[in-house]
């Protein structure tokens, strides 16, 4: 079945997770050393959430550069296309660099182009609308508080956050005016960094071991990594584990570098696709049909592998027909009457499609096998006076999502935290008290509670946020 227009490359999320394609080093050795000393550079990227409403905010990133006063080194190989905007407190990885060893103080980013995405909620069902920005300045310099230093043959990681809020400029009544004014936060971070955890990488399979504890994976640039796995890997799906794994397979892993191997040490993998094929985005209408979803209409966000040609960043429709398989993906919680499911399908998810695509027609014919829902990140208030304690961190709360979730999912929305919650700057769930509104940030999954029928978020981390 088709599916029309079909959705927009994955100029976002994987452009935001490709590696380069080699680790070659950006930065050149001194001259007339024989044995220069390099280590690497990861570079992991988030931002502050957009206004109400913005879907998306494609930044070119032409180049990323570290100054000692003397060196320049670059962090990129290649500009990338990225879309900030769909991270919301997700941490993801730009790049892996081999580059000199130094003591670097400054950082300058430089920006291209700059589209931005914004949905109509005021029309049933939503539509996209966008606007190519004016950027101003176009390279961005900023010092580092704390240098980051890079010994010979180790391992450290540089961190941006673009604040979105600041960056696009708004008139006197809140409308966005097409301005707009790279705003970054950076810092140096080591591997142990909270930071430098990896939320989510999307890539095809192409080898196993013969134990099957370990597995190679490649971007969409052909930069190959490989994923370590143990006891303390949480797998979505204990039925297909690394060792049922062939080059069909499309797999999300969460983890952290290895400081020596540079390996993924894997704590989370989900199995995305068995068919070579997958789409992620974000669910903006569900059209259910005798109580199922019959139709989503999702704005894409990343998708695997590339369908060159195809129309950017659009809403289109995927039909569904109640025989795919759905899943939550490494969700820890006890909560199990909490639904996901072909009649708990609704805007406002962050959701895979993983299937078979058959380019032989046009538009490409799509048959849906898989329906993963992800975590997202969600930025706004606690509510004062909402907290209620079961026992420990176990409790719900009420939450006021201010940006793009907050136009298609109720204010406030029930947060449900569990002994699994991770607490950031927070001492635990009975630390969101007083009479005052808490700014935080949280990554976590949308469910249905069938006993009153409403959307709720189950929080996989609460940080407490400093503006």
């Amino acid at each position: 079945m088709h599916n029309s227009k079909w959705l927009g490359v994955f100029f976002s999320l994987l452009a935001i997770l490709a590696l380069a394609s080699c680790g070659g080093g950006s930065g050149a050795a001194p001259a007339g050393n024989p044995n220069p000393q390099t280590g690497s550079i990861f570079t992991i990227g988030t931002d502050n959430p957009p206004l109400p409403s913005v879907v998306s905010v494609l930044v070119q990133v032409t180049s990323i550069t570290l100054s000692d006063g003397t060196t320049t080194v670059n962090l990129l190989n290649g500009p990338q296309t990225v879309d900030f905007a769909k991270l919301s407190g997700l941490r993801s990885l730009l790049d892996l660099e081999d580059v000199p060893a130094g003591n670097y103080n400054s950082a300058t980013i430089m920006v291209g182009s700059v589209t931005i995405g914004f949905l109509d909620t005021s029309v049933s069902p939503p539509i996209l609308n966008t606007l190519t920005a004016t950027v101003n300045p176009m390279s961005v310099t900023l010092p580092l508080a704390n240098p980051l230093v890079l010994n010979d043959q180790d391992l450290v990681g540089f961190f941006m956050e673009l604040d979105l809020k600041r960056s696009i400029q708004t008139d006197a009544n809140g409308d966005i005016t097409g301005n707009f004014t790279p705003t970054f936060d950076v810092k140096a971070i080591s591997v142990d960094d909270a930071d430098a955890f990896i939320d989510d990488f999307y890539a095809g399979v192409i080898s196993v071991n013969p134990a099957g504890n370990q597995f190679m994976i490649q971007g969409p640039h052909g930069r190959q990594f490989t994923v370590d796995t143990d006891g303390n890997t949480q797998f979505d799906d204990p039925s297909i584990m690394p060792a049922n794994f062939d080059t069909n397979t499309i797999v999300e892993v969460s983890g952290v570098l290895n400081r020596v191997t540079q390996d993924i040490d894997a704590s989370e993998v989900e199995v995305i696709s068995q068919d070579h094929f997958f789409v992620e985005g974000l669910d903006t209408f569900v059209t259910n049909t005798d109580g199922h979803a019959s139709q989503v209409n999702l704005y894409a966000r990343a998708e695997l592998p590339d369908l060159t040609g195809a129309p950017l960043g659009q809403i289109d429709p995927i039909t569904l027909t109640g025989n795919e398989q759905y899943r939550i993906a490494n969700v820890q919680t006890p909560l199990t009457a909490l639904l996901f499911g072909p009649s708990s399908q609704l805007a406002g998810q962050a959701v895979v499609f993983g299937g078979k695509l058959d380019t032989s027609v046009n538009p490409p014919a799509l048959t849906v096998h898989r329906v993963v829902l992800e975590r997202q990140g969600q930025r706004g208030t606690w509510v004062p006076g909402t907290t209620q304690i079961q026992s420990g961190n176990s409790g719900t709360f009420g939450f006021d999502d201010n940006y793009l979730a907050g136009v298609l999912l109720p204010q406030p929305l029930t947060v449900i935290s569990t002994q699994f919650t991770n607490f950031i700057n927070l001492s635990g769930l009975s630390a969101l008290s007083g009479p005052n509104p808490i700014p935080i940030r949280i990554v976590g999954f949308i469910l249905i509670d069938p006993s009153t029928n409403s959307p709720v978020m189950v929080a996989r981390t609460i940080e407490e946020m400093n503006q």
